[in-house]
């Protein structure tokens, strides 16, 4: 049995998980003092996946249920993070900041999607009448479920 709420829910998270994957991208990058000057082509490549994630961001959270609980460590990410050049002139403690909140965002984000995955992986066992009869009938789940 497949659920289309887990099945979106997975899907916004793909794409969340994706969009921080390539701003980390970036963010090395910037850092990496050894990197040839930073090319306009780079700070658009940042603008956009910063502004996806500034747009998409608090959508994905309501719908996950982790607003409250990530919604200030990503704004804090984006908001240290305006530009490439930006990133490249941060000092040590600010870095390190920086390093920490993404981490915390992308940690989170990884925990609810194997949960997400372990939810889906429990309802391809399930039948339509099992999985109704334990919706009317929570005491009939096993207790690892309730």
């Amino acid at each position: 049995m497949r659920d289309k709420v887990i099945e979106t829910h997975l899907r916004l998270l793909t794409l969340q998980l994706d969009n921080w994957k390539k701003l980390h991208d970036v963010i090395t990058y910037g850092l990496d003092k050894t990197k040839p000057m930073i090319s306009a082509e780079r700070e658009r490549q940042f603008t956009e996946i910063r502004a996806n994630l500034l747009q998409e961001t608090e959508h994905v959270f309501g719908e996950l249920g982790i607003l409250a609980e990530l919604s200030g460590r990503a704004m804090n990410v984006l908001q240290r993070c305006v530009s490439v050049r930006g990133v490249r002139e941060l000092s040590n403690e600010e870095v390190r900041r920086l390093e920490s909140e993404w981490n915390g965002v992308f940690t989170k984000l990884g925990v609810v999607q194997g949960q997400l995955k372990s939810r889906r992986k429990a309802l391809a066992g399930q039948t339509p009448l099992t999985y109704y009869l334990s919706r009317i009938f929570p005491a009939l789940q096993p207790a690892s479920r309730r």
